[in-house]
């Protein structure tokens, strides 16, 4: 998770700059002021009511001022709007659908929770794996399909690209407006509970890099008709997931056509949440930086990169990236939508990002009927 300092969204209150958080302050010591004053001044009759009211007021108010400096710190929300889910939409610029695409199914593709162990780095976890629709076609009974693989943020979980990123929604539309080709997505748990491992191969510790990069891929194939064309695979993840994404891409080129990050940084972070990953190795924090590894190495790993209008931290992990890459590195950078480091401005993003992805990846599937309606079994 990224960390933003205050920022004061034009013509609102921002909730992340000082203006609000003086004035929830100032209505704190007022509230506190009043309860202490009229204490034992209430009238008889209620006096409990009264004082009850005061303590729960207390309470709430304790609670908004915790929320906002917590808001100031990591930069979720930047304005009611943003908090409401009231920000108005991106622009989206329609797809080439058509273009060397199969033809257009109306059909929902489905998802499925399995358990996903590894060979290699000796980890097993959950993973979510999105089936499109026309996977069970008999027309596509020999097909491979090329794959998304997809980071979630810390914390939290694959079922949170579900919840709510309208992840199957998204791609049911997509795929049928022939915007992306049939894909299939496998959604890994790509940290332990209470640990951020931020996707890589600690020095001494768990090998997540390892799981996520060589066992997941390796998983998928041996249960699924997945592409094994070289650079069939993409990569895409929100927040951490972003840092991710990005650092397993440029590791292994072979494997990843593209990477894409929304909201995402590019340097890694040491903190509470952590540890310490690298145990003072130079080399390998700088082999796990992708901004370092833009600016001194030629990567053909082409990049999407899209950030909250009101989520500055972001914004300049981007511009910080395109400036140490100075063209080694291809950087697309997206439309960015209105609001913060949250889910609202990553449902926007999602759209054009998948699109984007999908101009690298293979197309597999030549021709195909539509799928029964029935997509058990």
């Amino acid at each position: 998770m990224t960390r933003a300092g205050p920022f004061r969204v034009a013509g609102v209150m921002a909730l992340t700059g000082w203006p609000f958080l003086g004035l929830l302050c100032a209505f704190s010591v007022a509230l506190i002021t009043v309860t202490m004053m009229m204490w034992n001044r209430w009238p008889k009759g209620w006096a409990l009511v009264l004082r009850l009211g005061c303590l729960l007021l207390l309470m709430v108010a304790g609670a908004v001022l915790t929320a906002d400096v917590v808001n100031r710190e990591f930069g979720f929300y930047a304005s009611f709007d943003d908090l409401l889910g009231r920000l108005p939409p991106v622009t989206v610029t329609p797809c080439s659908g058509g273009i060397d695409r199969p033809p257009a199914v109306s059909a929902h593709g489905r998802v499925e929770h399995v358990r996903l162990a590894g060979a290699v780095s000796g980890i097993s976890r959950d993973a979510l794996v999105y089936l499109p629709a026309v996977y069970v076609s008999p027309a596509a009974a020999r097909s491979r399909f090329p794959v998304i693989e997809l980071f979630h943020g810390y914390p939290g979980g694959p079922g949170a690209w579900q919840r709510h990123l309208d992840l199957t929604a998204v791609l049911d539309r997509e795929i049928a407006a022939r915007c992306i080709p049939p894909v299939i997505v496998v959604v890994p748990t790509d940290s332990d509970p209470g640990h951020d491992g931020e996707c890589v191969d600690a020095v001494g510790g768990r090998r997540n890099e390892t799981y996520l990069a060589v066992d997941v891929p390796a998983q998928l194939a041996a249960r699924y008709r997945v592409s094994a064309a070289p650079r069939s695979w993409a990569a895409m993840g929100y927040s951490t997931g972003g840092f991710c994404a990005v650092n397993v891409a440029f590791h292994h080129p072979s494997r990843y056509a593209a990477a894409a990050a929304l909201s995402g940084y590019f340097t890694p972070v040491t903190d509470a949440s952590t540890g310490d990953l690298y145990r003072g190795r130079r080399g390998v924090r700088q082999w796990n930086n992708p901004q370092w590894q833009a600016a001194h190495r030629h990567i053909g790993v082409p990049l999407y990169v899209v950030a909250g209008r009101a989520d500055p931290e972001a914004q300049r992990a981007i511009e910080h990236l395109k400036a140490a890459a100075r063209g080694r590195v291809p950087i697309t950078t997206g439309e960015s939508p209105a609001g913060g480091h949250n889910f609202t401005v990553w449902s926007k993003a999602c759209p054009a990002a998948f699109d984007w992805l999908a101009g690298h990846l293979p197309v597999s599937v030549p021709s195909l009927a539509p799928p029964p309606q029935d997509l058990g079994g």
